[in-house]
């Protein structure tokens, strides 16, 4: 029996306890680095979960929010000082609306649900800004200027919210 040596021998207590001590430290090493391999997997895992329910709570509305509708701030431009969006707080079900009518706005929350086909109630709008805040209007009404930067965007394929008009003009021949 020349591959097993050690049976060879005959071990007396001592050493015999020696060589378990050796394997049970050796196991409970082997444990401990399971141990923090387990801690660092889970610790990423739940970071990830943490950025999830994160990005899901800012898209998200709560259940009781969706019975009721969503109160709405309006916010104007003072005359004396300039509001910047840093300065208008985010209040959680609440929405404000910045250069746009409360009609106006719930127009784009009902297109926005039909779009992207998700029910308005799991909806969570923070606020909405006109971006072209003046654009000159000449000989043209408002919703003529709304057809036509509605047509021009779908014309040329930029999405609305990607163009800038800063004046419409009717010209007569």
């Amino acid at each position: 029996m020349k591959f097993l040596p050690l049976a060879e021998k005959v071990f007396g207590f001592i050493d015999a306890s020696k060589v378990s001590g050796l394997g049970f430290l050796l196991v409970l090493a082997v444990l401990a680095v399971l141990l923090i391999f387990v801690k660092f997997l889970s610790g990423i895992i739940s970071k990830g979960s943490k950025v999830a329910k994160k990005a899901e709570s800012e898209t998200v509305s709560d259940a009781t929010a969706s019975s009721a509708p969503a109160p709405v701030t309006t916010v104007e431009n003072a005359e004396t000082e300039e509001i910047t969006e840093s300065d208008i707080p985010y209040i959680p079900g609440y929405v404000t609306l910045d250069g746009i009518s409360e009609q106006d706005a719930a127009v784009i929350m009902a297109i926005t649900s039909f779009k992207t086909g998700t029910p308005l109630e799991r909806l969570a709008f923070r606020r909405i800004k006109r971006l072209n805040q003046d654009p000159v209007l000449e000989n043209v009404s408002e919703q003529d200027a709304a057809v036509i930067m509605a047509i021009t965007s779908d014309k040329t394929g930029i999405p609305l919210e990607n163009l800038c008009f800063n004046s419409i003009k009717l010209v007569e021949e």
